[in-house]
Formats: C-alpha cells, structure tokens, sequence
C-alpha cells in the first residue's frame, strides 16, 4: 500500500480560491454545491472528479464551492447566527448533535444516497452517533479517530512511561531540562476542557479502573463519561484552574499549525495535543519518520467528523449526490490514500489495514515500534476504544460559560 503524501496546510485554501474562482454572478444556484468543511479534510482532485460524477449520474452541470473552518464553534457561528448558505458542512459529533436538536439539519434522501450505514461503515461507527441520530436520518459519519499526544522521538524515546499519561502536558520537567517549554495544546475549548479533565481527575479514573487494567468497570465507564458530558458550573471552574495551572509549560496555543511546525522543526515544542488523523498526516509526510503517538492510560475521545446538510441549504439534491459520491469504493479510497486518517466505509479500511499489515517496504524508513503503532492509530484496537469517551452536546448555555472560561485561561 503506498499512503499519499498530503499536500500542505496551505492546500485547502487553494481548492477554496480555485473552485471560488469558477462560480460566477450568472451561475443558476441549482448548479452550484456550497461545501464548507475543515482543513486539510479532501483529496483536491475529487473536487473536479465529482463535477464530472455529477454529470454522468444527472446529465446536468455543477459547480463546487469549497470553503475551509478551523474550529466547530466558527463553522456553527455560520450556520446558526448568520445563516449562512452552505449545502453540506462537516461538524464534530457533539455540533451535529446540537445542530439535530436545534432543526439546523435536513434529513439525508435515502434514495439518493442509498448505502446502509449499518453494514457499509467501519464497525460500530453509525453506532456512535445513534445517540443523537438514533436512525442515522441526519448525519452521515466520514472522518473518525482519537486524540491524545503526539511527541518527537528525536528528542523523548518510543513508547516512553513519561507520555503515557495526561500528566505529561502539565509536565515542568521538559522545561527544567533544557529551559525552554515544550508542550502544544489545541485552541479549542471543548477538546481542553475534556483533557482537562482526565488529568485533574486520573487518580479516581486509576481507582476505577483498577490501576487501569479493567476499562469495562462500571465505576470506570461512568467516571470517564462524566469527564465529557456532565459539564457544570463546578467543573467548569476546576477545569479552568487546571488549565491555568498548565500554562507555564505551554509553548503556544494552535489548531493546525502545530503539525506542520513540528514537522518542519520550526518549533520548539517536543509533545502536545493532538488529533489522530493529523498525526496520521504527518507521519506519511517526508521527514515524518520520527514521531509518536499515545492515547493515555486515562482515557481518551474517540471523536466523528461527519456531513450534514444545513437548514439553509439551497441544493439538497447535489448534496446527496456529494455523499454518494464520496462513499463510492472508488473515490474514498482515493481520498483515504490522500489523507492517510481513519475514515468511514469499511471497505476501503478493511482493505487498507490488510494492506499495510503486509507492507514491510513501507516501514522500512521507520523505527522499529513505529509498524504497531501507526497501524493502532489508524485502526484503534478494542483494548484503545474501551478507555475513549464520545463527547455530548452540553446545550448552548453551558457552552458559553466554557467558552468564557478559554478566554480567560488563555488571557491569565
């Protein structure tokens, strides 16, 4: 199997520009598709294939419009406040969620996009978002993975004790050694506040667990949920002084920059916070030979990124056509092989691990652990996905208040 390298940070502003570029004033809108979706979230070609798709299955023309986010509340703001008019956008699980209840989504057209979530998708994954989707009518999964930290073997050994736990963001140790912080942590006020959380609380997650041997506990399942769902003015206000608490080890806060500096060793941060399917890309990259990936031993997010289409949506028909295409064996895999991260037709990812479990070639430039581990991050193991967490919608008041309280960690 060879794993495309990803284009760059820059990229998904160029597909913006270029298919921006293409709508004009006298484009009847039931031409053009509104998509607007994260960063680094496409292979750039299938832009142009799904033109052409398009005009195969219809016999009429159409015109992609692609424009990127970097956080949820930013896409959300779109939506919600300005309405703004977008076809199909790409929300994390606890936005679609809210999305759902706030009737901001349009039910998908079975008959246009006619696939079985069910049996279609990677195993469990339409499972994941029945609690807020119960009959998956509204949100059609299409990224997947966890969080946890990424480091630089260069600097911190392969599978070392000191990054198996959470605590390793709030370490001084890094600084004491060599003066300098070192630590990355994600602008984004729902993924720090449950991060947060673990750590301030690991010794009753260690409790419950029985020193993290048994993640099926009942005491350990209903611990780590707390961790993301029950947010209350309490939790709130530890979860800030915890993340005021890290700040002396905090080298910067980042969303997507964070990977290609580490990369291009234009940083001087060592570990920090990351997604897995950014880490996935930055493994594949030229030079990505030296890198790490931990889900701690608290636990973690198991997190979806998936389509819904908004309430102010002006062409539902072509965004159906959009998640037909996408899901077609073809042209996923194309994408997959671009962006390297867990992904949702099981196919495509059954073929892809049977496909890597067999190619030594590929790892050869790699350290010796680098194998299992790439291949856990990608395809997260059962003993990996018992200790992760789904993150819930808290409503719009409570998040409000954790939006107030990241404003005031990060101007402390």
């Amino acid at each position: 199997m060879r794993l495309k390298k990803f284009i760059s940070v820059f990229a998904a502003s160029a597909i913006a520009v270029s298919c921006a570029g293409a709508l004009t004033a006298c484009t009847p809108r039931d031409e053009v598709l509104k998509i607007y979706n994260w960063g680094d979230y496409i292979e750039e070609s299938l832009i142009d294939e799904f033109e052409v798709w398009y005009k195969k299955e219809t016999g009429r023309n159409i015109e992609v419009r692609y424009d990127t986010f970097d956080t949820n509340e930013t896409m959300l703001m779109r939506i919600e406040t300005q309405k703004a008019d977008y076809d199909l956008v790409c929300p994390s699980d606890y936005i679609a969620e809210r999305m759902i209840d706030a009737k901001l989504a349009k039910k998908i057209n079975k008959d246009i996009f006619d696939i079985d979530m069910t049996t279609a998708f990677y195993d469990g994954l339409a499972d994941m978002v029945k609690p807020f989707d119960g009959n998956n009518e509204y949100y059609v999964p299409y990224v997947w993975g966890t969080f946890g930290i990424m480091y630089d073997t260069n600097r911190i050994a392969p599978g070392s004790d000191e990054c198996k736990s959470w605590a390793a963001l709030w370490s001084r140790e890094w600084e004491k050694k060599t003066g300098k912080r070192r630590v990355l942590m994600k602008d984004s006020v729902r993924d720090a506040y449950s991060v947060a959380q673990l750590y301030r609380n690991r010794e009753v997650l260690r409790e419950a667990s029985d020193g993290f041997t048994d993640y099926t506990a009942d005491a350990y399942v209903k611990e780590l949920t707390s961790c993301f769902s029950e947010i209350t003015a309490k939790s709130i206000a530890d979860a800030q002084k915890t993340l005021i608490a890290q700040k002396p080890a905090v080298y910067k806060y980042e969303v997507d920059n964070g990977k290609a500096d580490m990369l291009a060793s234009t940083t001087e941060a060592w570990l920090g916070l990351f997604w897995s399917c950014d880490v996935l890309l930055v493994m594949i990259e030229d030079g990505g030979d030296h890198f790490y990936y931990e889900v701690p031993e608290e636990g973690s997010n198991v997190w979806v990124d998936g389509w819904i289409i908004p309430k102010y949506a002006q062409n539902e028909e072509a965004a159906n056509y959009f998640l037909k295409f996408i899901n077609t064996h073809e042209y996923a895999k194309t994408n997959f092989e671009w962006m390297g991260s867990s992904m949702s037709l099981k196919s495509v990812m059954d073929e892809a691990k049977l496909e890597l479990e067999e190619d030594e070639e590929f790892f050869e430039a790699y350290y010796p652990e680098f194998k299992d581990m790439y291949i856990d991050t990608l395809f997260p193991p059962s003993e990996v996905l018992k200790r992760c967490g789904v993150m819930r919608d808290c409503g719009t008041q409570k998040s409000t208040d954790l939006a107030g309280m990241w404003i005031d960690v990060k101007t402390y």
